[in-house]
């Protein structure tokens, strides 16, 4: 018998992800796996479309539509939300899964989504989003935020 009892382990202090749980892209998480996000996302880019990626933009002010409120944002973020926000109505349901959250995420200056709001975007089930985003795989840095 050991002499070492096991922990115990609280289920409830665990926080999982539900469908109401708001979704963002973790840049940190580019940070800790090497990985760098300009160059993947250059990658990424299909060659055809003309996007100016080398624009002389530090900042650009970007006016939140509901609220008013004015918020600086890198330019090459704001080049690339305006790029995925004007890809036609079926590219993310052609696009894998995790990579079109990840798209989505972006054109939405990576403000938090729902579950049910990313469900919408790409036109696949809350329960197919829940699985593929709350699993113990982190896809292209898409976390959960929990209060």
């Amino acid at each position: 018998m050991a002499s070492n009892p096991r922990p115990k382990f609280n289920m409830s202090s665990v926080k999982r992800a539900t469908f109401d749980t708001s979704f963002h892209i973790d840049y940190e998480w580019w940070e800790q796996e090497d990985i760098d996000l300009k160059t993947y996302l250059v990658s990424r880019l299909p060659s055809e479309h003309d996007v100016d990626l080398d624009a002389e933009m530090d900042e650009v002010d970007i006016v939140d539509m509901q609220s008013g409120a004015v918020r600086r944002v890198d330019g090459f973020e704001y080049v690339l939300q305006t790029y995925f926000n004007q890809l036609p109505d079926d590219f993310l349901t052609r696009t894998p899964l995790a990579e079109a959250i990840f798209y989505i995420l972006l054109a939405n200056a990576n403000q938090p989504l729902t579950v049910y709001d990313i469900a919408e975007r790409v036109g696949r089930s809350p329960d197919v989003v829940l699985k593929t985003v709350s699993g113990p795989r982190v896809y292209k840095g898409i976390r959960p935020l929990y209060n």
